[in-house]
């Protein structure tokens, strides 16, 4: 089966972008797999947007190499903060992708977006397109990423075609 790729550099997707990415899903016939990639450096971002009351996501974990960086950085009850907040999330969503038919995986990582979404599609030869949702809070600049908040790297190196849905 064809496979979606929905990469995030949040907590969660946003609504609209999910929506899309399942709709997608639906008309072609794909697997969506969803990619969480959060920064090591970036974690206490992360807990504070969680704290605020994050939502949306979906599945299960092919994963936790995220909570293994945290875990080895001397953060473990971070890492396991993040993974049960990402988990919560993502069963959020869980009944509208299986309400369209879709079916969802979700693979957490720690590292830069940029190389994560690269190193994902490389690996797994049957996605056929990345829509990439940037991260929740504009007004932050992102180390690395370029024009549009697009990571470098991305649209000169990645072989499938890759949509930027517009908040």
């Amino acid at each position: 089966m064809e496979k979606v790729l929905l990469a995030i550099d949040g907590i969660r997707p946003t609504k609209k972008t999910f929506r899309y990415a399942v709709d997608l899903c639906k008309r072609v016939r794909a697997e969506l797999n969803i990619l969480q990639v959060i920064a090591p450096g970036e974690y206490q971002t992360v807990l504070r947007r969680m704290a605020r009351g994050a939502k949306k996501a979906r599945e299960y974990f092919e994963g936790s190499m995220a909570a293994a960086a945290f875990a080895e950085a001397g953060q473990p009850e971070i890492a396991g903060e993040i993974l049960a907040e990402a988990k919560r999330n993502m069963d959020l969503l869980l009944p509208e992708s299986e309400k369209a038919g879709v079916p969802c995986r979700l693979t957490l990582k720690a590292g830069k977006p940029g190389k994560e979404i690269l190193r994902f599609v490389h690996k797994h030869h049957d996605v056929v397109l990345a829509i990439y949702d940037r991260t929740e809070d504009e007004r932050v600049p992102r180390p690395g990423a370029g024009k549009n908040r697009i990571p470098r790297g991305i649209r000169k190196n990645l072989h499938v075609p890759l949509v930027v849905v517009q908040g």
